[in-house]
């Protein structure tokens, strides 16, 4: 008669196929720590289960070197043919028939939390909206986690998202989505907030407060919505102020479940001792041996994980903890610059695993933070910092950031070219790494850049809030212009505007009108453009002066007016313009065969007169985006082809449209988040059943990028469609 354990630990090997008993590599779940995480034990509770079923000839176990383990071969175990015979023979599990997004953790055995997972059950499905708090490593992740088998059973949609430091509303759209990155909280919530959603926030107390006001925003409307949602969050809870949660607060394992994690042979006198000085605390039991002292009932429990667990590490382990407890986010082994004690922080039980990476737990991350002296942990973020600059990749270079601001040794130039790079890819870890690098020195030039981040994160308050501490200057007031114009007040814009232009440079001047005539064009959901306007943005263009710009930036300007007033041309069906501008362009872009391409394509588009004419015209516009390595020319030629089709579009060109959010654009220039809009205004043409959802997100990205009047011409389609 095999025991629990004995059964959980065949049922967890079974999952392995037989592939990689041979392997030079085994996977970490294989391993002594990697079986103790997933049955929810110590690691010595496991060699007396484990020698009985090799005995038994039901596992062996074999030296490997264990993925994401370290250097150092360890122990892993694999499940005979015998073995998987006897797993065979146990009940069936059922299978769920609900759906589940993000990365969901690995399950791990629980022991007690009954009462706990019943009552929470109760309350997600009565569609609660719930904050689960609880000391650091009390088992809130776990307990949750328990849940999920049990609510996709009954055919609920679960939702999870896991925090860090550069968490914020798009990166949880992307973790609860099927990877659309909706920045809108509304759209978010159109998309997620519905009946038998279970909406998860884990660790939501490691947000940068950057970030958390707008996290805020977001639980303070999901609440009302019809989904169940639930945030996972250690005490203090920094979202206590908001109405309509009800909080249930996880304690410590009595005593009799306690005792559960402790090894067998331990007497029950000495295990009661134990289980009462650490409050039942499941991670501290775990880390617990029958080396430490026993320790007195007085005794903190992050007193308990200084004195009996890191003051027992090697100096090895210590330095790879070092490094993990300063890292802003969970590292692979390949990324740790001293990894030699991985393998004892994880036999030791201090270690969290996502897929490959690890981060310390938090409980002993955040003691282990408290032992460092101001002076210390400056040193430790210049040497983190040295060494990631030596990686080319943009994880490294947002990391080599966070350790080169926290070490308070910076030039701000340099710094601002940074974040300006990191802003391309990730606007959320730029924005927090600028509001770092302001607490260490307010400077103007960095608040500069705060501003333009959160222009492109259409973040008005904190916009505001920058602005107001930040010297009067035509760049300042340039802003405020824009800002000004966000909100609707387009006369205030363009008396501060008129202010500044004569302050800036020949060059600065034309540039800027120039993204006001582009931007002029572009405001508006996809229609012709009405006459009067295409005539005021003409008239502009042939009034500009070159004359005192360099060559270089004449070039520049002459492109992208010739591509404006080609748009244009076709818009209006001026075939003279269009030829006249497609001749210039022929001229500039004469070693650029694929925009020329595309310019034709697009002028075949709009003249195509018969449906035999349209069908040949298609056939080369899907030859073109198949091939097209430009990412900006292929969205501009799927959504020409989608005016053209509308509403019979081609399954192609759906699909071609749909692949587009693999990649989503770069957020830091006007233009390509004009180009967004326009992407998720054609989604929802496209997709219907979503169309709420995805025009509240074109809609806020139209304002994001000063395009007032795309956005209320939407807002008034959207409403007429409801």
């Amino acid at each position: 008669m095999l025991s629990d354990t004995e059964r959980g630990i065949l049922s967890r090997l079974s999952e392995f196929s037989e592939e990689i008993e041979g392997s030079w590599d085994a996977p970490r779940a294989l391993s002594l720590p990697g079986l103790a995480d997933s049955l929810g034990l110590v690691r010595s509770s496991l060699h007396k289960p484990l020698t009985k079923l090799e005995e038994e000839g039901l596992v062996f176990t074999r030296v490997a070197h264990v993925i994401g383990g370290g250097s150092r071969k360890r122990t892993v175990v694999h499940i005979t043919s015998l073995g998987r015979e006897k797993v065979s023979t146990f009940e069936n599990i059922k299978i769920k028939s609900g759906k589940s997004f993000g990365q969901v953790p690995e399950p791990s055995r629980l022991f007690g939390r009954e009462i706990d997972k019943n009552n929470l059950t109760k309350l997600i499905i009565d569609g609660s909206t719930i904050f689960l708090t609880g000391l650091p490593g009390i088992g809130k992740t776990s307990l949750v986690r328990s849940l999920v088998p049990e609510i996709l059973d009954s055919g609920w949609t679960v939702r999870w998202a896991t925090c860090y430091s550069n968490t914020d509303i798009s990166d949880i759209a992307f973790q609860w989505t099927e990877k659309k990155s909706l920045r809108d909280i509304s759209a978010l919530t159109s998309y997620c907030g519905k009946n038998k959603n279970l909406l998860i926030i884990d660790e939501i107390q490691e947000i940068h407060p950057r970030h958390i006001e707008a996290i805020g925003k977001l639980l303070n409307q999901i609440k009302d919505s019809r989904a169940a949602v639930l945030v996972i969050v250690r005490s203090p809870n920094p979202f206590n102020y908001i109405k309509g949660f009800s909080e249930y607060r996880l304690l410590g394992l009595n005593e009799t479940d306690a005792r559960n994690l402790l090894p067998r042979e331990i007497d029950e006198g000495k295990a009661s001792e134990i289980v009462t000085a650490l409050g039942g605390h499941p991670l501290a039991l775990h880390l617990w041996s029958p080396e430490s002292e026993l320790p007195a009932e007085v005794e903190a429990v992050q007193e308990f994980v200084e004195s009996n667990v890191i003051s027992k590490l090697t100096k090895d382990a210590l330095s790879t903890l070092d490094e993990l407890s300063l890292s802003p986010i969970p590292l692979d082994e390949n990324e740790i610059y001293d990894s030699n004690g991985i393998g004892e922080l994880d036999e030791s039980a201090i270690l969290r695993w996502f897929e490959q990476k690890s981060e310390p737990h938090h409980l002993i991350r955040n003691v282990r933070r408290s032992l460092w002296s101001e002076e210390e942990r400056k040193k430790m973020h210049q040497k983190a910092a040295n060494y990631w600059s030596e990686i080319d990749s943009e994880k490294a270079l947002w990391i080599e950031t966070y350790h080169k601001i926290n070490s308070n040794n910076f030039e701000t130039s340099l710094l601002i070219d940074k974040i300006s790079t990191i802003s391309q890819e990730n606007s959320a870890t730029a924005a927090l790494l600028i509001e770092d690098a302001i607490k260490f020195e307010d400077d103007d030039n960095l608040r500069i850049k705060a501003v333009d981040i959160a222009f492109e994160r259409a973040e008005y308050e904190i916009i505001d809030n920058h602005l107001s501490m930040i010297e009067d200057s035509p760049q300042k007031n340039l802003r405020m212009a824009k800002l000004f114009r966000i909100n609707g007040d387009i006369d205030s814009a363009i008396k501060l505007e008129d202010t500044c232009l004569p302050l800036l440079s020949p060059a600065e001047q034309i540039r800027f009108r120039i993204s006001m005539l582009v931007r002029r064009f572009d405001d508006r959901i996809p229609r012709k453009i009405d006459n009067y306007i295409a005539e005021e943005i003409l008239t502009e263009i042939h009034s500009l002066d070159f004359q005192e710009i360099s060559d270089t930036d004449r070039f520049t300007a002459e492109l992208t007016l010739n591509l404006l007033k080609h748009s244009i041309a076709l818009e209006i069906s001026d075939m003279t313009l269009a030829s006249q501008s497609r001749s210039e362009l022929e001229i500039i872009l004469s070693d650029n065969e694929e925009h020329l391409l595309m310019l034709d394509l697009r002028a075949r588009l709009a003249i195509s007169s018969s449906s035999e004419l349209s069908d040949l015209t298609l056939d080369s516009v899907h030859s073109f985006i198949q091939d097209c390595s430009d990412q900006l020319k292929k969205i501009s030629m799927i959504h020409s082809a989608l005016e053209v089709t509308k509403p019979n579009f081609p399954d192609w060109l759906i699909e071609s449209h749909d692949s587009l959010f693999q990649n989503p654009l770069r957020e830091d220039l006007a233009a390509y988040r004009r180009m967004s809009a326009h992407c998720w205004y054609w989604r929802g043409v496209i997709h219907p059943n979503y169309r709420l959802s995805y025009w509240q997100e074109a809609i806020h990205r139209f304002r994001a990028a000063e395009c007032n009047q795309a956005a209320n011409e939407l807002l008034e389609e959207l409403t007429k469609s409801i």
